[in-house]
């Protein structure tokens, strides 16, 4: 599942690469993340609710190895 921004350069929508939660002020959460195509910022509003986004293999197994405490209680 690929979340389509519009791509204000490209003048359509394209999928976004690395999408992140952003919560605005008024309290609504949007995306944010770059154009596949061009390589600018792209922002969407997704609404109340904080979006969850699926996350590759890769970002998965990486923040698991990276995120784990040694024998020593630090972040290793």
């Amino acid at each position: 599942m690929s979340i389509k921004a519009y791509d204000i350069k490209a003048k359509k929508k394209v999928s976004m690469n690395n999408p992140k939660p952003h919560l605005m002020k008024n309290g609504s959460w949007a995306l944010k993340g770059t154009s596949s195509e061009t390589g600018i910022n792209l922002f969407k509003i997704v609404g109340r609710q904080k979006p969850t986004i699926e996350q590759s293999k890769f970002e998965t197994f990486r923040n698991f190895f990276t995120s784990r405490e040694c024998e020593c209680e630090k972040q290793c």
